[in-house]
């Protein structure tokens, strides 16, 4: 199945962020986010929404991924700062690290197989 989202659209929503990218990076990254959102159980057929969280997703994953700030601990003097260290905390704390992030679990939560059930409402006639 074809990805969701482009390369111009990841470039246009984060331009500072990809500004130096190689294109063929910036389809890695979108290749590994379509897995994601794929197996996330969106339950929308909504080109939008799934374009929305496969673009979120591949930013997310690349600022997270290319950080040098993810550190478990760094200490000068008697100030002591600790910082997320990537694969020791849950997927909701490794996605609300960027914006981008806590995007794409709201489109999640709202359309994901996030394990609620799905509530539907009709009108019955009297």
């Amino acid at each position: 199945m074809a990805n969701y989202t482009t390369i111009d659209a990841v470039k246009n929503s984060a331009p500072d962020t990809f500004e130096d990218v190689a294109e063929a990076t910036i389809q890695q990254y979108i290749s590994d986010a379509h897995i994601k959102v794929t197996h996330d159980g969106f339950s929308t057929t909504d080109t939008d929404i799934l374009e929305m969280a496969e673009r979120y997703l591949t930013i997310h994953k690349y600022i997270v991924g290319t950080s040098s700030t993810l550190v478990s601990a760094e200490k000068v003097g008697p100030i002591q700062v600790t910082y997320f260290k990537a694969g020791s905390q849950d997927w909701l704390k490794w996605l609300q690290l960027t914006t981008w992030g806590a995007d794409y679990y709201r489109l999640w939560s709202l359309y994901g197989d996030n394990g609620m059930p799905r509530i539907s409402l009709a009108v019955l006639p009297q």
